[in-house]
């Protein structure tokens, strides 16, 4: 994040954040959401509904009130001054219709508090969430008649806006064992990230699972089998890191995935517009990418942790542990995996009637991710996520109660916290 502020404020003071010169906006509604939070610091999503004629480019800008400050943006370029900030549209998402819904989100820091913004202008006019700028009557005047919120975009939080993006590109490396044989690709406005999704889209939305990869290592396909695997059963993977890539991957690009997907998901012209399902997300990594999942463990669009190999380093970080309130699940390689100490450690440090699963597997660190369609621990990732992301019961059955399905005649040692189907 540090890096991304030195590089906004280098591109200000050379000029490189430019306005784009559009049509001003009659009317505008903006939804300012604080996703997650921690000490000094948070991620906001921002969706902006234009109530007017059509935009073909568009400047939101508001004051911050005590003292915050964006570090990192996505889908669109920003400007801070002061408190003052000024987003502008990217290179893809100047076109707004009307009714329609454009979404950002970005990082920022705080302290002290972090209160909402009071007010937003898009293009120079006053968003109020009506047609005209003037929310608020005079007094004596006559009750103004609610204005319709406008039903013909999604929002972001949406799971099911209506499809109709263009049909999406192929793909790279097509396989998996799964219904909806599946490989990856790169997309230019997530360009440090390796998506992986069916070659075909099944006719439901996809559900979601992000990764972070062992060694921190920002390769999107070191991991390649199993990711593919996952996502030939109708699933959306993201991993960090573009395909065979270098350098070091890091936390807030498992929470940039999680923006991106909910911008994508309600970006008409988008291919995935309409076929992601936003409100099922699951974060997971392997080693160092495990404690990543964690980092982002708290954020409330996550449905599921899933630490595989990994646990915390630190007893300083074990308030990681004690904000978790949502299911997870451990995949370790059981007692000569170097991870296996900090994983049984943390798993002694769940919230009570927190909902939880450890699975040792006798296979080391290193797991099983290169084997074909990523072994046995992608057979078993798919089960979970069909069970807590899809809803399958039967597939929950493999980790529910003293005959689950890795209990008895198989490799696996199970143990199991407050769990039911």
């Amino acid at each position: 994040m540090l890096a991304g502020a030195v590089g906004l404020a280098t591109a200000a003071a050379a000029g490189l954040l430019t306005t784009t010169a559009a049509q001003a906006a009659p009317g505008c509604g903006v939804d300012y959401t604080v996703s997650s939070s921690w000490p000094g610091g948070f991620t906001a999503a921002v969706a902006v509904t234009n109530l007017g004629d059509p935009l073909t480019g568009w400047k939101l800008t508001w004051s911050f009130t005590a003292g915050q400050t964006v570090t990192q943006l996505w889908n669109g370029s920003v400007a801070q001054s002061g408190s003052q900030v000024t987003v502008t549209n990217a290179a893809y998402n100047g076109t707004v219709a009307t009714g329609g819904t454009v979404s950002f989100g970005f990082n920022g820091t705080w302290t002290g508090s972090n209160p909402k913004p009071a007010s937003f202008t898009l293009n120079g006019v006053l968003c109020t969430g009506s047609v005209g700028g003037s929310p608020t009557p005079t007094p004596g005047d006559p009750t103004p008649t609610p204005t319709a919120t406008p039903t013909s975009s999604p929002t972001p939080n949406d799971p099911t806006p209506s499809p109709g993006g263009p049909t999406p590109p192929p793909v790279s490396s097509v396989g998996g064992s799964g219904p909806y044989p599946a490989g990856y690709e790169t997309v230019s406005n997530l360009d440090n990230h390796t998506l992986y999704r069916p070659a075909s889209f099944p006719s439901r939305p996809l559900p979601v699972f992000l990764w972070g990869n062992g060694g921190c290592a920002a390769n999107g396909t070191t991991a390649l089998p199993f990711l593919r695997e996952i996502a030939s059963h109708g699933f959306l993977a993201i991993s960090n890191g573009r395909p065979n890539g270098s350098g070091t991957e890091t936390a807030a690009m498992l929470t940039q995935s999680m923006n991106w997907v909910v911008a994508e998901n309600s970006r008409p012209g988008s291919w995935y517009y309409g076929r992601i399902d936003t409100t099922k997300i699951a974060v997971a990594g392997w080693s160092c990418g495990g404690l990543e999942a964690y980092e982002v463990s708290n954020d409330a669009r996550v449905s599921t942790t899933m630490i595989f190999s990994s646990g915390l380093l630190d007893d300083n970080n074990d308030y990681q542990l004690r904000r978790l309130t949502k299911p997870i699940a451990y995949f370790v390689g059981g007692p000569g995996d170097i991870a296996y100490p900090n994983a049984m450690d943390d798993w002694g440090k769940l919230p009570s009637g927190l909902p939880a699963f450890m699975g040792n597997l006798p296979v080391g660190h290193g797991g099983t991710y290169g084997q074909t369609n990523g072994g046995e621990f992608g057979r078993v990732a798919v089960l979970y996520l069909k069970w807590r992301l899809l809803g399958d019961r039967t597939a929950g059955q493999t980790f529910v109660g003293g005959n689950c399905g890795l209990c008895a005649n198989t490799q696996w040692t199970v143990q199991q916290k407050n769990l039911t189907l």
